[in-house]
């Protein structure tokens, strides 16, 4: 296994990134830069948590976003701003990524999985999913790493409890289907069929019941107000997103996880309007379709960095 990518590495992958922000890279950058990847596997495993930095940066205040990104001087705040997220777990690189590894089971960016388990359960992992499977005597529990899975219980009359467990807490199936997604930093739960129960994992925090067609984000201290969970939101099984009048910065980000490399969407085009039915495994495809109809250009910088724009 190749060594996990050191401060120096982190810095240099934040200097490219940021140059790139600053202004489209000439074709001689792109070679220098591709080069630079190539060289050596920390780099292009330094490079991978960028993308995931890219992906969670939506999440983060604008303002604080534009400060470390605003320009090649601010490279040293990018780099405090990764450190900071890998130390708190945010993003949770080095972890994450070599906990990964040793996974029961997991999907690469792109890629989907269906399982059966000993119980007649079915387990459907999205893009760059990992999990654990541990079935006992007590329980059935599944640990989800990172990820999005969409589990079927069995219907064999196992009378073992059937749990999801995330770093925030648990996810107890009551004869159900249901999603579970690991976010930045929280859970994300919706039900298609019958019940389930969440359990944050902070002690004094009552566990609460979902029922079919509601859904609820949780970390270890919150519940969110339930709001409306419909079978569209899992149409990832069926390799497509689904999407009505929702902003296209969120479109880009969703498709941004089917793809590796950086998807940027700038400010003014982020709030366009889109609907339609895409598949997630044509993102190329997608992106034209969706320059063909909105007011975007789309530029390859490299296949790996491919920036959206405004275009009056």
């Amino acid at each position: 296994m190749a060594a996990a990518p050191n401060r120096q590495v982190f810095e240099a992958a934040a200097s490219w990134y940021v140059q790139f922000q600053a202004e489209p890279p000439t074709l001689a950058e792109q070679r220098a830069w591709q080069l630079w990847l190539d060289s050596d596997p920390a780099h292009l495993a330094a490079w991978n948590q960028m993308e995931q930095l890219q992906r969670h940066l939506g999440t983060l205040p604008p303002d604080l976003k534009r400060r470390a990104l605003n320009n090649g001087q601010q490279r040293r705040q990018v780099l405090k701003l990764l450190l900071l997220l890998a130390g708190s777990g945010v993003v949770g690189w080095n972890a994450q990524q070599h906990s990964a590894v040793w996974a029961d089971y997991k999907t690469a960016v792109g890629q989907r999985r269906s399982l059966s388990l000993a119980d007649g359960s079915q387990i459907q992992l999205n893009t760059d999913t990992a999990i654990d499977v541990s079935f006992d005597s007590r329980q059935r529990l599944i640990r989800l790493r990172g990820g999005e899975i969409l589990v079927q219980t069995g219907k064999l009359g196992d009378q073992r409890p059937f749990f999801v467990e995330t770093r925030d807490g648990r996810v107890q199936a009551l004869g159900t289907r249901f999603s579970v997604q690991q976010l930045a930093d929280s859970t994300r739960v919706g039900v298609l069929e019958d019940r389930v129960s969440i359990q944050p994992a902070g002690q004094t925090v009552t566990a609460q019941i979902l029922k079919a067609g509601e859904g609820a984000d949780f970390d270890s201290r919150h519940i969110s107000v339930v709001h409306p969970f419909q079978s569209s939101q899992v149409a990832w099984i069926n390799g497509q997103l689904i999407v009505l009048d929702a902003r296209l910065g969120d479109v880009v980000q969703e498709l941004g996880r089917y793809r590796r490399g950086v998807l940027h969407c700038d400010d003014r085009a982020r709030n366009l309007r889109v609907s339609g039915t895409f598949r997630v495994d044509s993102s190329d495809a997608v992106l034209a379709n969706l320059q063909a109809s909105l007011p975007i250009h789309i530029r390859y910088f490299t296949r790996y960095w491919v920036s959206i724009s405004h275009t009056s």
